[in-house]
């Protein structure tokens, strides 16, 4: 097979501290290769170099078996090396057709640009490859996954011979992340090479014919194949196996499965929906109110939203994000204000709770996990039968997964029900020795999760 790409003993430490040690790897053309980053692996930086925005400092690398000196974006653009990612490779305020069309029309030399021409062609396009997004639509309309399709396509379309994907942002789960893998599937098929990045496993795995861990910024292992032995491995990179994660716990949270379902309309919508399809079942099996679209608490019942850690309100500090949604019982008087004590107590509980330091005082200083964690904790305080939570583990890696977990487990012990929607099955076998069912919201049942849903390996993407 012929080398396209090569870093040899790559070195090179970014700002925020995610650095390449002593990295190696080759692609090869056909090749479509998983890189996995394990906890501050090197898997950003690694992202970055790709895509030219960063040089390494120590190393080599080498495109088509040449070794070049002064790698950049340009260099990339010049070996037909695409970079997708979620900040920069589409423009929200195009339409469809304007962004798979707009390469085609540079300054030099100047080529007059017919809108009803790009469309026509972009729209014949993309009945071609079978994806159902007509070429008027504007961009920022799309969802995610319509919109990683869209950056496939453009890349394919201007003659990429790489693909860098770019997967340590955002959700891949159940349906839409079996669509995104079948374009892959067809793209590669017709010439194009791809090396997808992430930071924990991802359905991409089990499309690849190569797999790699990164780890402390050092290619730590390879595979050539997927079977249920690695995927575990991506599961737990760190080491560890399912039976000791599972030891003295007991599996007590409800689970919601839908694989057919596209969660655009958000969280809220979907259980309005289920509930009005499946009334009898709803009052006997789930017994929780829905709030209005938008709002996290009603009466008894929390909804947390899959991006909570990233609604918290930044203007305001740890203190007062916490305590926005205590119920005015908290207070005294007339007036109503959260009494002194009562607040100092709560916030030094919630530090204690999951391990802050003191000086830490703004939403800022928190990491990813621990802000996830106060979007759920500041909804506890408002003291729920039942927390209903919308793909908690999606985007986290092994060790976010475990804290999150751990501190649901203690949730559960204070007397809250938990209950969380999953387009990934696997999330659910930690957590739900029972699953709710459904197909698109409809035909809700119960099903016991060892007895429905098949060993590792063995399902749909």
């Amino acid at each position: 097979m012929r080398e396209l790409l090569r870093i040899v003993h790559g070195c090179l430490e970014d700002v925020g501290g995610d650095e390449l040690r002593d990295y190696n790897v080759e692609i090869y053309e056909g090749d479509i290769l998983y890189i996995q980053g394990v906890e501050d692996s090197g898997i950003r930086t690694l992202a970055k170099v790709f895509a030219g925005d960063c040089a390494l400092k120590d190393g080599s690398l080498f495109l088509n078996g040449k070794k070049v000196e002064d790698y950049d974006r340009n260099t990339a653009f010049y070996y037909r090396i695409y970079t997708i990612t979620a900040e920069r490779d589409l423009v929200g305020s195009m339409s469809v057709a304007e962004n798979l069309e707009a390469v085609r029309h540079l300054p030099f030399p100047p080529h007059l640009y017919d809108r009803k021409k790009a469309e026509h062609r972009v729209n014949e396009y993309l009945k071609k490859e079978q994806v159902d997004i007509r070429a008027e639509e504007e961009l920022w309309l799309l969802s995610q996954t319509e919109r990683k399709k869209l950056s496939i396509l453009k890349a394919n379309m201007h003659g990429a011979r790489l693909i860098i994907l770019d997967a340590t942002h955002g959700f891949y789960e159940g349906k839409e992340a079996e669509e995104i893998c079948e374009l892959i599937r067809r793209a590669n098929t017709e010439g194009i090479t791809f090396v997808i990045l992430s930071r924990c496993y991802t359905p991409f795995a089990e499309i690849a014919n190569r797999i790699q861990i990164l780890a402390g910024g050092i290619d730590l292992k390879e595979w050539g194949r997927i079977d249920e032995r690695i995927r575990g491995c991506l599961r737990r990179p760190a080491g560890g196996t399912a039976a000791a994660d599972m030891a003295g716990r007991e599996r007590s949270f409800l689970g919601i499965y839908d694989y057919e379902w596209e969660m655009e309309d958000g969280i809220w919508y979907y259980l309005s929906f289920m509930r009005r399809q499946n009334p009898l079942f709803w009052d006997r099996e789930v017994q929780a109110h829905i709030p209005e679209p938008g709002c996290s608490f009603c009466i008894d019942t929390a909804v947390i939203p899959i991006n909570s850690g990233e609604n918290l309100v930044s203007n305001l500090d740890i203190a007062d994000n916490l305590l926005l949604p205590i119920p005015l019982r908290a207070g005294r008087g007339p007036v109503r204000v959260i009494r002194p004590d009562i607040r100092r107590n709560i916030v030094e509980k919630f530090y204690r709770t999951i391990g802050i330091e003191p000086d830490k005082t703004h939403v800022s200083d928190l990491d990813r996990i621990q802000r996830k964690i106060l979007s759920i904790y500041r909804w506890e305080l408002a003291r729920p039968g039942i927390m209903i939570l919308e793909s908690p583990y999606s985007g986290l890696t092994l060790e976010e997964v475990r804290t999150l977990r751990t501190y649901l487990q203690e949730m559960v012990k204070r007397g809250i029900r938990i209950l969380y929607f999953s387009k990934t099955p696997e999330d659910m076998r930690e957590d739900c020795e029972k699953v709710i069912l459904t197909q698109n919201g409809k035909n809700a049942k119960i099903a016991t999760f060892s007895h429905f849903f098949p060993p590792l390996g063995s399902g749909k993407i």
